[in-house]
């Protein structure tokens, strides 16, 4: 995910819980969840599977 996504999911949920005065613990604990996956470099997982999917010798 770029920086202008991680940008945009951040914006997202400012908007959502801005006009709230309490926001449970399991919504921010999702929320941090999101943007913890946005972030994560996922080219070594593509590089397992594809080493997985391909045929063997």
């Amino acid at each position: 995910m770029n920086q202008t996504s991680i940008v945009a999911l951040i914006d997202g949920a400012l908007g959502r819980y801005a006009a709230r005065d309490l926001i449970a613990g399991h919504e921010v604990v999702d929320f941090l969840l999101d943007l913890r996956l946005a972030v994560f470099d996922d080219s070594e997982l593509r590089e397992l599977l594809e080493q997985e999917t391909a045929p063997s010798a």
